[in-house]
């Protein structure tokens, strides 16, 4: 599996991560169905066999549960088999009741709590790498929690840091306090919106691009709403001998910019039709195929050809 370095800490991420709010179960204001745990800590072991070094989950998927299901399988490797483990913190939860949404909360002592709580859950005297949810437009808010973060990485209870759909003002304000790693960013066929702003090349120092949602939540892959696109992703798929899940992921990794990306999976199976997109190489013709369609669809807007956008930039 191919690997990139987060510049700031070293830390290395193979191209492909595994996402997890599948894990978080149904019982939650977010919960996306059932889920069978077991199934879960399969589908961990599947990606680790699969040369997969990195989890990708968040303190609220499940409120928590996710964690819990991933630090049971950390649990029982030896430390030379355990993944790295990236989670996010900034939405906050009562305990109240499971079906009353998490609130984002801009609180430095919260987000401390809600560290030291993952830690817990996950099994693990450090983690590897803590995203932020922040959406609060205030410059002093902001650099308080970023400070905090950094404090954070000094006591040695994280490793990296990143944003998660950061806006340019505030990856430009991480990128001048310092020590942002990795900036996560919602890429596919379907939604390629960052690609008109926060998606760049800034040089060899510069943070990590990663992308999620992929697969647009699943959406890219419903026949009966993506039609054309669908029966192109199919016939691309079986000119490389692949999948159409992998081809999907291959073209968002194929951006200039983007380092890696979250691959979500409910199940082994589920996980080994995206696997090849990590190596998959798409060609001039399987770009502008894709490319036409995209030129005359109603869906959101942004490039559609990531070669072009390489010449543009």
């Amino acid at each position: 599996m191919p690997r990139f370095e987060l510049a700031q800490s070293g830390v290395a991420l193979s191209r492909l991560g595994l996402g997890t709010a599948a894990f978080g179960g149904a019982d939650w204001s977010g919960g996306r169905g059932a889920q069978d745990d077991a199934v879960s800590q399969a589908t961990i072991r599947r990606a680790i066999e699969a040369g997969i070094n990195w989890i990708d989950t968040d303190a609220v998927f499940g409120l928590g549960h996710a964690e819990e299901v991933i630090g049971e399988v950390v649990r029982t490797l030896a430390p030379s088999e355990r993944p790295q483990i990236a989670t996010a913190v900034g939405f906050d939860w009562d305990g109240r009741s499971r079906r009353t949404p998490p609130r984002q909360s801009a609180d430095p002592r919260r987000i401390r709590q809600q560290i030291e709580r993952s830690r817990g859950r996950l099994g693990v005297d450090v983690i590897d790498l803590v995203k932020l949810h922040f959406a609060d437009p205030s410059a002093a808010r902001f650099e308080d929690m970023w400070s905090t973060l950094l404090d954070i990485r000094h006591s040695g209870l994280a490793r990296a840091f990143g944003l998660v759909a950061p806006d340019s003002v505030h990856l430009e304000r991480a990128e001048r306090i310092g020590g942002c790693d990795a900036v996560f960013v919602e890429l596919s066929i379907l939604d390629r919106r960052v690609a008109e702003g926060e998606l760049s090349c800034r040089g060899p120092s510069a943070p990590a691009f990663i992308a999620y949602r992929t697969l647009a939540a699943g959406r890219l892959l419903k026949g009966e709403e993506t039609g054309p696109l669908r029966s192109a992703l199919d016939t691309i798929a079986a000119r490389r001998h692949s999948g159409p899940s992998a081809v999907a992921t291959a073209w968002s990794l194929a951006w200039p910019g983007i380092a890696g990306a979250v691959v979500g999976a409910r199940c082994p199976a589920h996980l080994d039709t995206v696997l090849d997109a990590a190596a998959l190489h798409l060609t001039a013709r399987d770009f502008a195929d894709i490319a036409n369609l995209l030129a005359t669809a109603s869906e959101a807007r942004g490039p559609v050809n990531p070669r072009q956008f390489a010449k543009a930039a």
